[in-house]
């Protein structure tokens, strides 16, 4: 017989750690700082020592809130440095109603209002970016995947949360703005960093914290230099490690409740340089005339290694009478996985701007790319399949059932021999040429000062390939796990469980030789057949048009426009059919009996968004504001591309559906703003977006029009099972966000320094998530809050944050039981940073102290199906500023 150990954790040991050398910081600075307040207050004068730090980065930033016609959210680097964040979505995910989903402890993609990231449309200077990952929650490969952002590469960020007609359409759920780093307007010249180092506590790994940024003006005499140069670079490197495990139930009839089918318990270890740089020169010889040429390259290359421990049962699971399970074990699986990914941005951009008379004219054209390349991706799978062996198991559905195996040693290397290895290699880029130009003409029809008509056309070409090379042993040599994985048994999941010897991958790629290692054999044809039903080529042109206006009456201040956007879009992709249908006259590569055909569709249509925003001056810093705006967020590729997958003996298909509509919304808003003192708000907001043809996955029966599938199918006496997407006709997505951050200078002494900043959203949302059946929308978490107190007293500041999304939903199933979701999670972080001089600073900060787990269950919150671990980290360094 054989168990799991469990054995002592060290977290709690590991968190004190992290404690006290905040505290260590911390404690000196307080000090410090209760002096200062005390000298302060007794003479309130400064001599020549005394380090003088301002700041207005919270200031501008609500000012650009505060101006703004529409509904905006923006916060800038010094802020976002407050805390440990890593990327730019981290960073935004403080602000009201925005969740960010993790996975492997990094934040990747941002929800806004409740609606998925393939709805959220991501700007940098105004361009739109691809994205650099076709892996997004809902499949539509349209979200941005933000770890590819660093924040050293970012000057500030704003979100819209209502369109105006110069915007993009494609912002259903809002628009994330990335600004570069700019020149000061009375500067020469700057240059700042960070030199940080630190430690991820998952597997006591060492971290490299490095940015820098510097501009310059140049050219002409002392106070007219025309030209500029900016350029920021940023080097991030870790090796976090994560523990991940899944479950698969039986679920059927006969079977005890929460019966597994599988168990896989994922031991990674991520080895992640992240990488980018970003330069713009500028040229404004007059307050009339700016000429600019900018630059982006980012992204990172990981490397994956993951150790893996499968168990799959042979029957449907037996109950005990103390209400644990015992199954037979058909297989144990110790696999490993050695996988190189490199993701990448890119973006190149011309533009400027000239002003003539009363006429303003804009302009820009560009480049971007968003690559996600895996130069190869190994898996070697050791496996044992013994005799009447069983695990007995309890708490199934809980985050850490306990279980035991009889009848075999499952952590024994020599009772596994090799059975397969696969590779693939693989690329998906989309890439998009850009252009725009816009004219803002002053007019004086209402005598307002502010009045305007701003019109303009944009267009964008976008491609999108995805290509796939795949290999599979058809033989393989004998090979013994004992010599692969000859290490200690190592225990994950805070030490919950064993997972066998971690193999050693250098022997397996001795043994494999990239496929001609003695005794391995492959099929190039069932190679080339696989690797053509994962490629795609599509094309989606937007060509726009707008017009709009603003003025103002009094305290009363109106923008309204409307914006045409037309689109034309082909798909293609192969689908795979047998020799005998008529339709595999066209095919190109065959494999054991079924041929590929290449199949294409087109779509063609045009949609207006009008919108309309007021906003009114209730008092001097305090503003109502009311909006309609309307947005689209156009089919995800894999959503909408016809290739098909057909089993014709089990009469299933599974396809995308090229008569997808593009997702609509009109959204109305109203909110109450008061501003306060050095960066503070106040503010009330309530929302509707009202959808229309909302995206989901369906499994229907019947109602194929494709020519090829019903080719391959013939009459279809039985309906067949599909597995597609499909438009609800109506959805929606409601509610309300509460905001208020302040310092709370009204305290007495050294507590004036104290500050606090809260916002919560409460969010509802419907839509037809089967047939019939209405729920809420993936993505939705109802209840979502972030809350951080902080003490800043210019030369000292130390805050703690707290971040909570709710439950959400992450996918739909056939039924109710098999929805997925996404529980709710409560994370910590702390950060603090203390002047040494106006230009050195010193930090230390603490990421995700709580290890909060990624949590996903089934059908309800006992059904846990996927638990992930990945970890605290604690950072530490100095910052310079010239």
């Amino acid at each position: 017989m054989t168990s799991y150990r469990n054995q002592p954790s060290t977290s709690a040991g590991r968190m004190l750690i992290v404690a006290g050398l905040l505290c260590g910081v911390a404690a000196p600075a307080v000090a410090a700082a209760a002096t200062d307040n005390a000298v302060a207050a007794a003479g309130d004068q400064q001599t020549a020592n005394d380090i003088v730090v301002t700041g207005h980065a919270a200031t501008s930033s609500r000012e650009r809130q505060e101006a703004a016609p529409n509904i905006i959210q923006t916060i800038s680097q010094a802020e976002a440095r407050r805390l440990p964040d890593l990327n730019a979505g981290e960073i935004i995910s403080r602000m009201p109603s925005v969740t960010i989903s993790a996975d492997s402890g990094v934040g990747h993609w941002i929800n806004i209002r409740g609606l998925d990231a393939d709805l959220t449309s991501t700007t940098y200077g105004g361009t739109h970016l691809p994205p650099p990952s076709p892996v997004t929650p809902q499949g539509g490969g349209r979200a941005f995947t933000f770890d590819a952002f660093p924040i050293g590469l970012v000057g500030a960020m704003t979100i819209t949360k209502t369109n105006r007609p110069d915007q993009d359409a494609e912002a259903l759920g809002g628009t994330i703005e990335i600004t570069p780093k700019t020149m000061p307007k009375d500067r020469d010249f700057f240059i700042e960093g960070r030199v940080g180092s630190g430690m991820q506590f998952s597997r006591s790994t060492n971290v490299v914290d490095l940015s820098a940024s510097a501009g310059i003006r140049f050219g002409g005499e002392k106070g007219n230099r025309p030209f500029t140069l900016v350029g920021s670079v940023n080097y991030y490197r870790d090796a976090l490690g994560t523990d991940d495990r899944r479950v698969s139930y039986v679920d059927k009839a006969g079977s005890p409740n929460l019966a597994w089918s599988g168990v896989t318990q994922a031991y990674y270890q991520f080895h992640r340089k992240t990488r980018g740089g970003s330069i713009e020169l500028g040229y404004e010889p007059n307050a009339d005339t700016r000429l600019y040429v900018r630059y982006l390259n980012t992204g990172y290359q990981e490397e994956v290694v993951r150790n893996q421990f499968a168990i799959k049962m042979g029957n449907n699971g037996t109950a005990n009478a103390d209400g644990s399970i015992t199954s037979s074990v058909k297989q144990l699986d110790k696999s490993v996985r050695d996988m190189m990914q490199r993701v990448s941005l890119h973006l190149t951009e011309v533009g400027g701007h000239n002003k003539i008379g009363d006429l303003a004219l804009a302009y820009h054209a560009s480049y971007a790319q968003g690559q996600d390349y895996r130069p190869y991706d190994t898996v070697a799978t050791f496996s044992a399949k013994p005799s009447n062996a069983s695990i007995t198991y309890a708490h199934a559905g809980a985050a850490f059932p306990t279980y035991s195996f009889m009848g075999t040693d499952a952590y024994n290397p020599s009772n596994y021999t090799l059975s397969g290895v696969t590779n693939n290699n693989q690329t998906y880029r989309t890439r998009e040429w850009s252009g725009g130009l816009d004219g803002t003409l002053a007019t004086h029809l209402t005598g307002s000062r502010d009045e305007q008509i701003k019109f303009g056309v944009a267009a964008r070409h976008r491609t999108n390939t995805h290509i796939y090379n795949s290999y599979s042993s058809t033989a393989v040599p004998s090979a013994n796990l004992a010599a692969a994985a000859n290490g200690q048994n190592i225990y994950y999941d805070q030490n919950h469980y064993a997972n066998g010897p971690n193999i050693d991958m250098g022997y397996v790629n001795t043994l494999w030789q990239n496929g001609s290692g003695a005794g391995f054999a492959t099929n190039a044809t069932a190679n080339a057949y696989a690797s053509g039903l994962v490629q795609q080529d599509n094309r989606e042109d937007v060509y726009a048009g707008y017009v709009q206006g603003q003025t103002s009456f009094g305290k009363l201040h109106l923008l309204a426009g409307l914006r045409v956007e037309h689109t034309s879009a082909r798909y293609q992709g192969n689908t795979s059919v047998p020799v005998t249908s008529s339709a595999a006259s066209a095919g190109t590569t065959t494999y054991n009996g079924s041929t590929l055909v290449p199949v294409s569709s087109t779509k063609e249509y045009t949609n207006l968004f009008p919108s309309v925003q007021a906003c009114y001056t209730l008092a001097p810093d305090t503003v109502l504001r009311a909006s309609y705006s309307s947005t689209i967020a156009r089919p995800g590729f894999n959503q909408i591309d016809p290739a098909a997958t057909i089993d014709v003996a089990n009469n299933v298909v599974s396809t995308g559906n090229p008569n997808l509509k593009p997702i609509t919304a009109n959204s109305f808003d109203l909110s109450f703003e008061h501003y306060l003192p050095r960066g503070g708000i106040i503010s009330v907001g309530v929302f509707d977006k009202e959808l229309s043809n909302y995206i989901f996955s369906r499994t229907q029966f019947g109602g194929i029009t494709d020519p090829v599938i019903l080719a391959t199918l013939g009459s279809q006496a039985t309906a067949t099972q599909v597995t597609t997407y499909a438009n609800a006709a109506h959805a929606w997505a409601r509610g309300i966000e509460l905001n208020y951050d302040q310092h709370l200078t009204f305290l007495p002494g050294p507590l004036a320094n104290l500050g606090v900043s809260a916002n919560y959203s409460y969010i509802d949302s419907s839509g037809e998530i089967r047939a019939g059946e209405r729920g809420s929308l993936p993505g939705t978490s109802k209840h979502i809050y972030n809350i951080a107190a902080y003490w800043d007293d210019g030369q000292f500041s130390l805050r703690g944050a707290l971040a909570f999304n709710g439950a959400s939903l992450l996918t739909v199933g056939t039924t109710k039981a098999t929805d997925q979701y996404l529980e709710k999670r409560l994370s910590l972080d702390i950060g603090a940073n203390y002047a040494i001089t106006n230009n050195i600073s010193i930090y230390a900060a603490a990421r995700n102290l709580l290890n909060t787990p990624k949590i996903k269950s089934e059908g309800s919150q006992a059904r846990i199906v996927q638990d992930q671990l990945s970890g605290a980290a604690f950072l530490g360094g100095f910052n310079f500023k010239f």
